[in-house]
């Protein structure tokens, strides 16, 4: 294996652990050279290989081991029998060999590439049917209704190639357990599950870091030692659970321990003393987040494991790159849970449209909860021009989406339409004149074509032609309401005026 730097060769060694007896490595600055004594054929090898080199850095010589020679049987005197001769050997079909074959991921990307387009051009034609009435056209509608599903069918058998089970992630934590266990004097029992939910795999490689500093952060700021669990009446082995779950279209990635827990006044002193300009009537959760800030870190002292303050806001920003968000649950004494939530893939997304005067815009179908007309007796005021629609009984803060994004045009004289969304635990309503359905779109990025834009997630080709803005729900909530999130639950009635 050539053109390989250090990172990579000890990533390689554990894979080919994996898979048989590891014989005589040598590593050299960017070269490694190992013998491997396993069952697994050469095309399986390199398959596993294909995941963090090039073919052609790749180079493997299949060597048959001798068999020990056997005994000499002693002479006889008897005439020995001519043996039959042996059948011919068949050659297994190539079935039998290999049940996969190995392409380039550049190729799998053309082919969602074009599968995105197809779905454009059938968007087109939907929206050119609805023309068409259904007694006359009735064979043109069924048509292309067929179609329609046949390519959301061959989208989801395309997306499948890019999915990889999270097990490519979580088979390198137990080495890293067991030795940072060791060298922080911590007996530290590690459960994985859920490793065969599948993830695309430019988000498998891109969640690697993020997972490694939140397990390095459990072994050594959540996990105490053994004498202090033990002086606590906890067991003197703690408990590290990495799982991973599907959501409707996202994964759920939890690291979960049994230390400590997160301690509030230390994050609250170690806030102020950094000048953060806070209050201390913050929720829990509003305070758990404090860990995300850059150069933020409760630890004592430096060390080549942790303390500077550096690494939970990469990985908060690592995971907001990726279209996902980050939450923190924590009972001081009972431990910490790190939730995170991503899309299957970044590919193709089913969307609701919703239009706000002349423009259309798409929310993500996960996020959206319910829809309704509001009623006058539904609608207070509170805090300036911020308003709340009250829904069963439930404050929800209201977004006039007309107004995040400056559309010109009146809005219409009769009721627009509510839709209340949900992501990462923020819920609010949010105010649009038209609902127009359902459709799956294929996502664009927006900042490498233009520029960052706050609530924007991306975009997308509509069946005209049209481009749509995909909104953001989590960060359209925080470009609304800056200062702080308005949390319902802590609004009576009474401090509601009409």
């Amino acid at each position: 294996m050539s053109e390989v730097d250090e990172k990579a060769q000890s990533l390689l060694l554990q894979e080919l652990q994996n898979l048989g007896t590891v014989r005589d490595p040598q590593q050299a600055v960017d070269s490694l050279r190992v013998g491997l004594l396993t069952p697994t054929s050469v095309d399986d090898i390199r398959a596993v290989l294909g995941f963090v080199l090039d073919d052609a850095q790749i180079t493997i010589q299949p060597r048959v081991m001798a068999a020990p020679p056997s005994p000499s049987p002693s002479p006889s005197p008897s005439p020995s029998l001519p043996s039959p001769p042996s059948p011919p050997s068949t050659p297994r079909p190539a079935s039998q060999e290999s049940s996969s074959i190995r392409v380039a991921v550049s190729k799998v990307d053309q082919i969602i590439n074009h599968v995105g387009e197809l779905i454009i051009t059938q968007a087109m034609l939907s929206q050119l049917t609805q023309a068409h009435e259904a007694a006359s056209h009735d064979m043109l509608l069924n048509c292309v209704a067929q179609m329609e599903r046949n390519t959301r069918e061959l989208q989801e058998s395309v997306m499948s190639i890019r999915m990889m089970p999270m097990d490519y992630v979580f088979s390198r934590f137990p080495r890293l357990v067991h030795d940072l266990g060791t060298r922080l004097n911590k007996d530290i029992e590690l459960t994985l599950k859920g490793g065969s939910a599948e993830l695309d795999k430019s988000l498998i490689e891109r969640i690697i870091d993020p997972l490694t500093h939140l397990v390095r952060n459990s072994l050594d700021h959540g996990i105490e030692e053994k004498a202090q669990r033990v002086a606590q009446g906890k067991p003197a082995q703690g408990n590290l659970t990495l799982s991973a779950e599907h959501h409707g279209g996202n994964i759920v990635i939890e690291v979960r321990d049994d230390g400590a827990g997160l301690n509030r006044e230390k994050i609250l002193a170690k806030a102020h003393s950094q000048g953060m300009s806070i209050s201390d009537t913050l929720s829990d959760d509003e305070v758990w987040m404090l860990i995300f800030a850059a150069g933020f870190s409760t630890a004592e002292s430096v060390t080549d494991v942790s303390g500077r303050g550096v690494g939970m806001d990469v990985v908060r920003r690592n995971i907001l790159a990726m279209g996902g968000h980050v939450e923190v649950l924590s009972q001081q004494g009972k431990g910490t849970t790190v939730r995170i939530l991503l899309p299957l893939t970044l590919a193709i997304l089913d969307g609701m449209l919703v239009r706000v005067a002349d423009e259309i815009y798409v929310l993500p179908l996960g996020a959206v909860m319910e829809s309704l007309m509001p009623r006058e007796e539904m609608l207070y005021r509170f805090v300036g021009e911020d308003r709340l629609l009250q829904v069963r009984g439930e404050y929800l803060p209201l977004v006039m989406l007309r107004q995040c994004f400056g559309v010109n045009g009146q809005a219409p004289s009769d009721s627009g339409i509510v839709v209340i969304v949900q992501s990462a635990g923020c819920r609010y309503a949010l105010w649009v004149d038209q609902l127009i359905g359902q459709q799956q779109v294929v996502v664009k990025n927006l900042e490498q074509n233009y520029r960052k834009v706050p609530g924007v997630s991306g975009a997308t080709i509509l069946g005209d032609g049209s481009v749509a803005l995909i909104l953001d729900v989590i960060e359209l909530a925080n470009v609304t309401h800056p200062p702080a999130k308005i949390d319902p639950t802590c609004i009576s009635e009474q401090e509601v005026t009409a």
